[in-house]
């Protein structure tokens, strides 16, 4: 049986993939989370096989949650769950330990195959995320001139971040936390596919998004 638990601040994908795979005989869910800090609390106790995660958590960043927890239980396994299908996102959680990386709109059949092949200890990534991976690696056009998709507010923050505002001046002059800011900030550096604030106002730059 795989011992299965979930990390994600949406109640409908946890419903959802509980759903799904209540009927799954090989699988059993033994823990559901909202969040990243009720996870790293609970987890010592009560360690999955396999661990759904949520890449962006209303209270912790997915990626040092995703490094920490392979860092400190080497035999439990990671899946990346996210909105975001941008090569920055999947590389860098894979870099960060994870074995898999799935969309949230991700079918049955997919996330079974999921779990049960990193629950062997290999890797899982479903063709769409390959097909990503490899349209990256070769250069292919379409996805080197892909300009990412910005929300208001991560527009707001990056025009802010160009014009070298601290993450506390952003949280003020926004009127957010400055957790938030840096929610959005480490969303941008994802979305972007650099590593850095350097890397972040270089990029924004070469594809039109400043301004």
């Amino acid at each position: 049986m795989i011992k299965v638990a979930i990390c994600d601040d949406h109640n409908m994908v946890l419903r959802g993939i509980e759903t799904m795979l209540e009927d799954t005989e090989s699988i059993t869910i033994i823990a559901t989370y909202s969040l990243g800090k009720q996870l790293l609390e609970d987890i010592e106790g009560n360690v999955p096989n396999v661990l759904l995660l949520d890449i962006n958590l209303p209270d912790s960043n997915g990626l040092d949650i995703c490094k920490e927890l392979t860092k400190k239980y080497p035999d439990l396994s990671i899946i990346a769950l996210s909105n975001y299908s941008e090569t920055g996102f999947i590389k860098n959680m894979l870099r960060n330990g994870a074995n898999g990386y799935l969309l949230k709109n991700t079918d049955k059949q997919d996330l079974i195959l999921a779990i049960t092949t990193v629950n062997k200890g290999e890797t899982y990534l479903p063709r769409n995320i390959q097909d990503i991976l490899l349209n990256d690696s070769i250069g292919n056009p379409s996805q080197v001139s892909f300009i990412p998709k910005l929300t208001r507010r991560e527009k707001e923050v990056l025009n802010l971040i160009s014009n070298e505002h601290t993450n506390q001046e952003i949280a003020e002059l926004l009127f957010i936390s400055t957790k938030t800011v840096e929610s959005h900030r480490n969303n941008l550096i994802q979305k972007l596919g650099v590593r850095n604030t350097a890397g972040l106002i270089r990029v924004a730059l070469e594809k039109g998004l400043l301004g």
